[in-house]
């Protein structure tokens, strides 16, 4: 009798954190190397991280064709010691299009 009725919400009608964290970023900040020496990079992430890369990654590549991940690895976290990675893309922006109408 006393059912709950359910509001109905587009896929449209979402939005995505993309506030993206990671628990580490090599090569560390103290590394001794120059940056001409290094010949990789990576990230480290914990399971939580790795699937909310993968969400927003998921997200932005309906829209965009090629993506940017940069880490700031000299900008650690105090609170929780993560480190930030964005996720950007060069897209062409038509007339006076709403920039975040792609995390909609």
């Amino acid at each position: 009798m006393g059912q709950q009725r359910l509001k109905r919400q587009s896929a449209g009608g979402l939005s995505i954190d993309t506030n993206v964290r990671c628990l580490r970023v090599y090569p560390t900040e103290d590394t001794k190397r120059v940056v001409s020496d290094v010949q990789t990079v990576g990230i480290k992430l914990s399971k939580e991280q790795s699937i909310h890369l993968a969400r927003v990654l998921l997200a932005v590549t309906q829209e965009w064709d090629e993506i940017d991940i940069t880490a700031y690895r000299f900008e650690k976290r105090q609170e929780d010691g993560t480190y930030r990675l964005t996720i950007t893309s060069q897209v062409e922006i038509r007339g006076d299009a709403d920039p975040q109408a792609n995390f909609r």
